[in-house]
């Protein structure tokens, strides 16, 4: 099999993420509505002397004349450029010249260790003017008064749809204030696009003649005939129920949809219904979810061996045929599905929505989708630079839509991942299977934006016979994971994390012991190692080993909010 397509496939399918064009102009707001009469920029945000043609005061898009110099540093891993192109000279550093007299020079760039990198400089107080931060380093450099307030800027600046799009979900925004002070830009993004579904191979249900699953009871019994029922023909035993990997939190599965149908909400902090903060994988639910999972590792439903096994392994027995049910996220088609489309065009694999254990519908449980904020370093020359960035992306994205040339291009370069400042819509993805689907049932894709088109126009080919654009289908048609995960967000059945604020000192001191524990400890009781008992002396440890201390300085923090 070419080891090289699920990969490169899943890139693609990863940069569409970070594209969510819809028709910005209209629909939910979601609190997006900007202030009436906007304040000017005051003495506090730290800039210097008189405005240039390019700082004319609200105008989001005046190009600087003679062009400005704007010093900056990023993280490179992973990111690929055209031959003669490079991080200060590609199509997104043109347009930033070109559209708003802003030239972008990198202080330094990093192949992975920008953490490390970044500490340097700010100990060293040796800053660019713009560069991306985590949610600790942001808290960090606020503390020690290293970042320019971007409060008045921001309303003085940033476009309606820039506004309506940073502010669609409260939260993010306020994840990046302090004091009710605005001290960062979040990279905004949209908490479904990572929420998990059920995919099964609706093949091997059809040639079993099994119903699609209900319950989780349903999952357990499909697991059970995939296994024993030779579901690909061959007369071997050689095929899995459920797919899981190393850590059980992988790129393309993990087992955080299995416990979300148990009502358990793992690596999440949220309030119980008392109001105190609790962390998921402490919870009886989670105790309910190992002990399924236990007896299913022992009735061989499960690869014995899935302890020891990545990400590129579960793509080849997903490419191959040997598993048929998995937990993952929704752009899984473009990867390791495709590789099973790819090898065996008969296959088909199909979403649903999270089952439940109980007659208590289940949630899917949701990421804060904010995990890096743009900041601008105390007496920067020209602070606003960092608004008229992402008013320029915003624009080429959700107003001009020029997705080919900016972002998703054709010759698989990650141009998504050139601009500097980047949002996108909530619930964007969604929205775009709900507008494809309309297209598709009325065969008018008249109302289509340029990206829907894109992909509407790769469904009908695959609908015409091209099986390479399968993965079109599954990421947006009607087997995608858009139908089931709407219906949820529909219901109003979304369990998201109360908690969205920086790394509290124990979670730095003692999360990653607290981390190690619990995936250990699960590990066991799965592999039936250890008795599901084990796991309520994990709860006990949990506790004493930090667990309380951690909520505890959550709790703080809720109250300074």
């Amino acid at each position: 099999m070419n080891r090289s397509r699920p990969k490169a496939m899943a890139a693609l399918i990863l940069a569409c993420i970070m594209i969510v064009v819809t028709a910005c102009a209209g629909g939910e707001n979601g609190g997006g509505n900007s202030k009436a009469g906007m304040e000017s920029p005051t003495g506090e945000t730290g800039t210097t002397g008189q405005p240039d043609t390019g700082k004319q005061e609200g105008d989001p898009f005046a190009k600087y004349d003679p062009p400005v110099e704007v010093t900056a540093a990023r993280d490179l891993s992973g990111v690929r450029f055209r031959e003669g192109e490079s991080i200060e000279n590609n199509v997104w550093s043109k347009a930033y010249e070109e559209e708003l007299g802003i030239k972008i020079k990198y202080a330094w760039t990093t192949q992975g260790d920008y953490d490390q990198k970044l500490n340097v400089s700010i100990a060293s107080g040796d800053l660019p003017d713009i560069f991306p931060v985590n949610g600790t380093q942001l808290k960090q450099l606020v503390d020690s008064g290293q970042l320019e307030d971007l409060t008045d800027l921001f309303e003085t600046y940033a476009t309606e749809l820039t506004k309506k799009i940073v502010k669609e979900d409260p939260n993010q925004l306020k994840s990046a204030s302090f004091k009710g002070r605005l001290m960062a830009i979040p990279k905004v993004g949209s908490a479904t696009d990572f929420s998990q579904v059920l995919w099964m191979r609706k093949d091997w249900l059809d040639r079993l003649q099994l119903p699609e699953p209900k319950s989780m009871d349903d999952v357990a019994t499909i697991a059970e005939a995939f296994v024993t029922q030779d579901p690909d023909g061959n007369g071997k035993a050689d095929t899995y129920g459920l797919a899981i990997g190393v850590g059980m939190n992988g790129t393309y599965t993990s087992l955080r949809g299995f416990f979300n149908g148990y009502h358990s909400y793992p690596n999440s902090w949220f309030k119980d219904e008392s109001g105190k903060f609790v962390y998921g994988g402490v919870q009886p639910e989670t105790r309910n979810a190992l002990a399924k999972l236990s007896e299913m590792y022992k009735a061989g439903l499960i690869d014995k061996e899935f302890a020891i096994k990545g990400d590129d392994k579960l793509v080849e027995q997903m490419a191959n045929d040997k598993v048929g049910i998995n937990y993952g996220p929704w752009w899984i088609p473009g990867g390791p599905l495709q590789a099973n489309k790819d090898q065996n065009p008969n296959s088909s694999w199909k979403a649903y929505g999270i089952p439940s254990a109980d007659d208590k519908p289940a949630k899917i449980q949701l990421d804060f989708p904010v995990a890096n904020y743009v900041v601008v370093k105390k007496g920067a020359k020209h602070p606003e630079a960092a608004i008229k960035m992402l008013n320029l992306m915003v624009k080429l994205a959700y107003e001009k839509a020029e997705i080919e040339k900016y972002f998703v291009p054709s010759d698989g370069y990650p141009l998504n991942s050139y601009p500097l400042l980047f949002a996108s819509q909530v619930n964007g993805n969604m929205n775009i299977h709900v507008h494809i689907m309309q297209a598709l049932e009325t065969n008018d894709p008249s109302a289509l934006n340029a990206e829907e088109k894109m992909y509407y126009d790769r469904i009908i080919a695959y609908r015409n016979g091209d099986n390479k654009m399968w993965f079109q289908e599954g990421t947006y048609g009607n087997v995608s994971a858009w139908p089931g995960v709407k219906e949820k967000v529909d219901q109003g059945l979304l369990q998201t994390p109360d908690f969205f604020g920086a790394v509290t000192n124990t979670m730095s001191q003692k999360g990653g012991v607290l981390t190690k524990l619990e995936l250990e400890t699960f590990t066991k009781i799965i592999m039936n190692e250890a008795p599901i008992e084990e796991f309520d002396r994990f709860v006990e440890n949990w506790h004493k080993l930090g667990g309380d201390e951690i909520a505890k300085e959550i709790e703080e923090w809720a109250g300074n909010l």
